[in-house]
C-alpha cells in the first residue's frame, strides 16, 4: 500500500516521535539530572548539528523543489541530480567527521564553555562516538528528501523508530543492571551509532525502487545539481534557525548550575513534538505541491488554511504546556512514579522551562511553513538572512535574562528569591555552578524564554516578507478568533483540573488532558471553528469510502 499526504506523514512523524519520547524519558530517568546527563546532552547536541542542520529540512528545502519537477518530466535527470547530491553530502559529511573527530577537545570547550573536569573529560569522549552516528544519519535525510519527493511520506518519518528502539533497548538493560556512572553513557552512545546505521539500511530498497536510475557521480556542475548546492548553504541557515537556537541553548547552559544542560534538553524534548507531529508533516506535503504550483490564488488558499489547521491543532498542547508542565514533567520522566529519580524541583524547572518555550510555539510552527513557500519558488537567501536576526535576537535575549533567572532558586517546589534579585552580567563562581549539593535554579527558564522571544521576531519577519512580496492581503483568509477562543477555553480547563488532589502522576496528566481535549473540542463546535468541521468531514469521508470498498468486496 502506498501512503500519501499530510496523514501519512503524520503518522509516520508520530511513531517516531513517540518512540523518542520514550528515549528521552529513559535518558532522563536513568542518566540523572546531573553531571552524566548533562555530558550526554551536551554531547549529542555538538556532533548532531551535522544531522540537524543538513536533515531538518534543510536539505529537503533546497532539494526538493527541483528533484520535483525533474522527477515528473525526465527521471533520468532526476537520478543524476540525486546521485550527484548524495556523493557531495558523503564527502561533506566525511571530512568534517574527520575534523570533528580529531578536534573533538577544543570543540567541545568552544561550545560548552562552562565544562569543567569530569563532566567535560566525558562530553569529550561522547562527542567522538556519536559523531560517526550523526554523520551517518545525513544520509537518512537524503533518502527522505527523496522519498518526499516521491509522495512516500510515512517510511522516510518512521525510519528512526529503529535509531530510538536500538537505543531504548540499551537504556531497558541499564536500567535492569544498574549501571550508573560514566561506562552508561558510553554504552548508549555506541548504541546511537549502531541504530544510525539500522535507520539509513531500512530506507535504502525504497529509494531505489522510487528511482532505479539512481547513481552515485560527482558530476556537481551539472545545471541541476549545481542549483541545488548553491540553495543548499542559504536552506541550511533558514532551516536550520531551530537546531542554531536549540544549539546555542544548550551551549549556554552549560554557563549555568549542574543540571540545567539535561533539565533543557527534556523540556526542548516536549516542547519539539508538536513541531514534528503537526509542523513538519504539514511542511512536508506543501513543499512538494507549492513547487508545482503557479497559481497564487491557490498558494494563497493553501497557506491560509494549513496556517489555522496548525494552530487549532496546536491549541490544546498549549494549554497543558502553560498549565501542567511540571505534572508532565513528573509522569514522564518519573515513569509515571514507577521508578521515581527525578527530584521534584528539577521537575518544576523542567515543567517552568517548558512553559516559557511553548510562547514561542506558535511562531515557531507558523515560521516552518512560511519558510517553504519562500523555498518553493527557489528562495533560500530571504529565510536565511531572518533566521540569523533570529539566532541573534534568541542569543542576546537568552544570556540576560538566563543571569536573572538563574537568582531564583526552587526549594521545595517554591521559587525563592523571584522578584528580589539585582541586574548581573554573568555566571555564579565555579565551585557554585559545579556543587550538586545546592538547591536547582531557574537559569533554563530565561534560556526558554530569549528562544521564544527570537522565534517570534522570526514570524513577523517572515510574515511582513511574505504579505509584501507576494501580493498577499493578508495570511489568513478566515476569522481567527475561532482558533484563539478554544485554546483560551481549553487553558482555563487544564488550570482547573490542576487544582484536583490526585496522588499518582500518569492519573492527573491523564485526567488534565482528556478534560482540556474535550473543552477545546466543545468550544470549537459552539464557535463552528472551519478545522473542526473539516477534520469531522475528513472521517466520515474516510468512513463512507471504507464501507463502499467493503461493498463492493462482499459483492
Amino acid at each position: 500500500m502506498k501512503w500519501s499526504g499530510a496523514g501519512a506523514a503524520a503518522s509516520g512523524i508520530g511513531l517516531s516521535r513517540l518512540f523518542g519520547v520514550v528515549r528521552s524519558v529513559l535518558i532522563t530517568n536513568i542518566l540523572g539530572i546531573g553531571l552524566v546527563g548533562d555530558a550526554f546532552a551536551a554531547a549529542q547536541r555538538i556532533p548532531n548539528i551535522l544531522q540537524n542542520l543538513f536533515g531538518e529540512g534543510a536539505l529537503s528545502a533546497a532539494f526538493v523543489p527541483e528533484y520535483s519537477r525533474l522527477a515528473d518530466t525526465d527521471p533520468d535527470k532526476a537520478g543524476k541530480l540525486a546521485g550527484g547530491v548524495a556523493s557531495f553530502l558523503i564527502c561533506l559529511v566525511a571530512f568534517l567527521t574527520a575534523v570533528g573527530f580529531l578536534a573533538a577537545e577544543p570543540i567541545t570547550r568552544a561550545v560548552a564553555w562552562g565544562f569543567t573536569g569530569d563532566r567535560f573529560e566525558l562530553t569529550v569522549r561522547l562527542v567522538r562516538i556519536i559523531l560517526l552516528g550523526a554523520g551517518v544519519l545525513v544520509m537518512s535525510a537524503w533518502c527522505l528528501a527523496l522519498l518526499n519527493s516521491h509522495r512516500r511520506f510515512f517510511l522516510g518519518y518512521a525510519a528512526p523508530v529503529v535509531w530510538n528502539l536500538t537505543q531504548i533497548s540499551v537504556l531497558i538493560t541499564l536500567a535492569v543492571s544498574e549501571i550508573r556512572n560514566n561506562s552508561s553513557a558510553e554504552m548508549l552512545a555506541w548504541a546511537l551509532v549502531i541504530g544510525s546505521v539500522l535507520q539509513v539500511l531500512v530506507q535504502v530498497p525504497s529509494v531505489l525502487r522510487e528511482n532505479p536510475r539512481i547513481r552515485l557521480n560527482v558530476s556537481w556542475k551539472d545545471r541541476s545539481t549545481a542549483l541545488v548546492l548553491k540553495r543548499f548553504l542559504p536552506a541550511v541557515l533558514g532551516r536550520g534557525a531551530l537546531q542554531f537556537s536549540s544549539f546555542i541553548d544548550l551551549a549556554l547552559a552549560s554557563l549555568l548550575s549542574l543540571g540545567a544542560a539535561s533539565s533543557l534538553a527534556a523540556a526542548q524534548t516536549l516542547y519539539l513534538l508538536p513541531v514534528a507531529l503537526i509542523a513538519t508533516s504539514i511542511v512536508a506535503v506543501e513543499l512538494p505541491e507549492l513547487s508545482r504550483s503557479e497559481d497564487m490564488a491557490v498558494i494563497s488558499e493553501r497557506l491560509s488554511t494549513r496556517l489555522l489547521q496548525m494552530l487549532w491543532l496546536a491549541g490544546p498542547i498549549l494549554a497543558l504546556y502553560f498549565a501542567a508542565g511540571p505534572q508532565i514533567a513528573d509522569a514522564l520522566f518519573n515513569l509515571g512514579g514507577f521508578r521515581i529519580r527525578i527530584a521534584p524541583d528539577d521537575l518544576t524547572v523542567i515543567g517552568l522551562t517548558l512553559g516559557a518555550y511553548a510562547i514561542g510555539l506558535p511562531a515557531l510552527m507558523s515560521s516552518r511553513l512560511l519558510q517553504s513557500v519562500c523555498f518553493s519558488s527557489g528562495d533560500t537567501r530571504t529565510p536565511a538572512r531572518i533566521a540569523i536576526s533570529r539566532v541573534l535576537v534568541s542569543l542576546i535575549a537568552g544570556t540576560v535574562l538566563m543571569f536573572q533567572f538563574e537568582q531564583v532558586l526552587v526549594l521545595g517546589q517554591t521559587m525563592i528569591g523571584f522578584g528580589d534579585w539585582n541586574f548581573v552580567w554573568g555566571p555564579l563562581s565555579e565551585t557554585t555552578r559545579n556543587s550538586s549539593n545546592l538547591p536547582a535554579r531557574l537559569g533554563p527558564v530565561g534560556l526558554a524564554l530569549g528562544s521564544a522571544i527570537g522565534a517570534w521576531v522570526e514570524f513577523w519577519m517572515l510574515r511582513r516578507h511574505i504579505v509584501s512580496d507576494w501580493g498577499l492581503k493578508r495570511l489568513t483568509t478566515s476569522s481567527l478568533w475561532r482558533y484563539v477562543v478554544p485554546t483560551l477555553f481549553a487553558l482555563g480547563a487544564a488550570v482547573a483540573l490542576r487544582q484536583l488532589k490526585i496522588e499518582q502522576p500518569l492519573t492527573q496528566v491523564a485526567l488534565i488532558g482528556v478534560g482540556t481535549l474535550a473543552v477545546h473540542l466543545a468550544t470549537s463546535a459552539i464557535l463552528g471553528t472551519p478545522s473542526l468541521s473539516q477534520l469531522v468531514s475528513n472521517f466520515r469521508a474516510a468512513q463512507s469510502n471504507s464501507n463502499s470498498r467493503q461493498d463492493e468486496k462482499s459483492l
